[in-house]
Formats: C-alpha cells, sequence, structure tokens
C-alpha cells in the first residue's frame, strides 16, 4: 500500500508540472535532435513527410513498425512488455534531457553525481541520448530503459483516459530494457518502484498519425532544360547515414543531383537499368534532390533523418 501512494503522489504531481507547462509542448528545446519522422517512409517527390513537425523533432525516440498506419497494429502490438536485462557498454548516450523541459545535461557530468540522484531511473532511449519525455506519432514503438538496484517491482502507467495501471515486474540489477508500444492520442506518463524506492517520470505525449500526401511539384524549373551533366562526368561520391532511394516506372537513364552535385545516371557503373538508384547522404539535415533525363526534371528541397531510410517516386509527366 505504502508504494502504491508514493507511486501516484509522484504521479499526479508530474500531472501538475505538465499542466504547467502545456503550452510550451510545441517548442524545441535546444540541442533537441531534429530528424525527419520514421525511418522507411515512402515519399512520392513532392509529398510532405508523414507526421507533423513536433513529432519529427523526436524521431530519434521512435519508430514506426512496417506497415502500420497510426495503431492499426493494436490487436498485434503488445502495449508494455516486461523488462529484460541490457548490456550498455559502449553505447551510452552524449547527452541526457531532464523533465518535460528538456534541460540538456551532458552523460559525463551526470555520471559523478548519479549516485546522489537514487538507484532507479527511468528513460526514453534514443539513438545518441536518453530523455525523459518525447513526443511521437499514434502507433510508435519505443524503448524505456529503467535503470534499477533490482528485485521484484511495479511500473506504474497512466494512459490518456487518466487510468491508472500497476504492472508487477522482476527487474535486474543494472540497466532493463522495457518495449513499451503507444496507440492511443494523448499523454502517457510511467515510473517505476522498487522497495518502496520510486524512480523518476516519464511523459510522452502522442499526436495523430499524418499519413503522406502524394502531391505534384509546381513547374518551377531553375535548371534550364533539366541540365544534365555530360556523360563522362564523374560522380561526386555521397556517403552518409541516411539511405534514399529513387524510383521511377516511365524513367530511365536518369541522373541525381543532390546539393548541386552530380552523384550518378541510373543504369551506369554498375547499376541495373531498372528505375531504381539508390545513394546516401547525410542525416539529421535538409539536401536538395534533383532528378532529370533531360526532358522531365524534379526537384525539391526534404529533410532526412538520421540513419532513415527515405524512397521518391518520380515520374514523367512535368516538362523541364
Amino acid at each position: 500500500m505504502k508504494t502504491t501512494l508514493i507511486a501516484i503522489i509522484f504521479i499526479i504531481s508530474l500531472m501538475g508540472c505538465a499542466a504547467a507547462v502545456d503550452g510550451q509542448m510545441g517548442k524545441q528545446p535546444s540541442g533537441a535532435i531534429d530528424n525527419s519522422f520514421g525511418s522507411g517512409t515512402n515519399q512520392p517527390f513532392g509529398g510532405h513527410d508523414s507526421s507533423n513537425a513536433t513529432t519529427a523533432k523526436y524521431a530519434q525516440y521512435f519508430t514506426m513498425p512496417q506497415g502500420n498506419q497510426g495503431g492499426q497494429n493494436k490487436a498485434t502490438s503488445k502495449h508494455i512488455e516486461a523488462p529484460t536485462r541490457r548490456d550498455i557498454k559502449g553505447t551510452f548516450p552524449t547527452t541526457l534531457y531532464f523533465g518535460i523541459g528538456m534541460q540538456s545535461v551532458p552523460y559525463s557530468q551526470y555520471k559523478t553525481y548519479a549516485p546522489i540522484t537514487g538507484s532507479n531511473s527511468l528513460w526514453i532511449q534514443g539513438t545518441t541520448s536518453w530523455s525523459q519525455y518525447a513526443q511521437v506519432p499514434q502507433g510508435s514503438s519505443l524503448s524505456l530503459l529503467a535503470s534499477s538496484s533490482g528485485g521484484n517491482g511495479y511500473l506504474y502507467e497512466i494512459d490518456p483516459n487518466g487510468i491508472l495501471t500497476k504492472n508487477a515486474f522482476a527487474f535486474f540489477a543494472g540497466y532493463n530494457q522495457i518495449p513499451l508500444y503507444v496507440d492511443t492520442v494523448g499523454e502517457y506518463i510511467l515510473l517505476f518502484v522498487i522497495n518502496g524506492q520510486a524512480s523518476n517520470s516519464v511523459v510522452i505525449d502522442v499526436a495523430p498519425y499524418i499519413p503522406p500526401q502524394p502531391q505534384m511539384l509546381p513547374s518551377h524549373n531553375p535548371y534550364q532544360h533539366g541540365a544534365m551533366s555530360p556523360a563522362n562526368s564523374v560522380p561526386t561520391l555521397m556517403s552518409g547515414d541516411s539511405i534514399v532511394t529513387i524510383v521511377s516506372k516511365g524513367m530511365r537513364g536518369y541522373q541525381v543531383f543532390v546539393d548541386g552535385n552530380y552523384v550518378g545516371t541510373e543504369g551506369t557503373g554498375g547499376d541495373l537499368l531498372d528505375g531504381t538508384f539508390s545513394f546516401q547522404v547525410m542525416g539529421n539535415q535538409n539536401h536538395e534532390i534533383r532528378v532529370t533525363d533531360g526532358r522531365f526534371n524534379y526537384q525539391k528541397t526534404m529533410f532526412f533523418d538520421r540513419g532513415g531510410k527515405k524512397t521518391i517516386y518520380v515520374e514523367p509527366g512535368m516538362a523541364a
């Protein structure tokens, strides 16, 4: 009974804090990773990203299961799974973000005073940082990381409907990974308690999933006549952590340019003449992509998420 009261007091206190900063939810915290939404997103050339700009800023903290369309996998996805032991040697974050305001602290600095803060802590695990707050689209999967002294305990959750759930789990000493799937729009608040000691809380705001809307670019072309590079041009070697694939059913032998640099011709240099051309760019930033076959020309500045995959479709229909 005592541990339950402790957890409820912590949660109610946190909910009061959440209400106080509700007006700041759309503000990007300093140092937050500004990623485009999700990996594996298929986007027609000229279409917008499959989420709003707010959740895109937290893309390192969530993934969208393949084929998931805003919570449609609810029947086959388990909301919370039991903790599993996690060895994080060599994968420590560079930065920690505390509270809903996401105050950034270097992990190296946090290590010096972590013993003072207690042995139980809960985080939302990202690719380069851990956070106590995130905004994600409906149908997302996240990985919670619980650091504990080990033992039997309870993971408490308040869901967007205000329902308090108490999950009994056995926690390992050290780090525990807890998969979480969120299928309801609204705010989730979670914390865990072991032997009467409560961890900090994490808050996850879930936004409605916005599917991609195909659209054609306006007929605006600063490249006169869809200028192509000469046949003997040497492609610029592209490297990065974001994979881009151009797909066309009606165009063959087209050239691809990134930020004004020629990166290759579809169907040459070992690439099959099948309408598909892949390359890599540096993620977490914008790149201007241009595709032309000399007659038809497509271009757009797009945002590419770190470690993600994006498919861009181009078809004849816009004369250069």
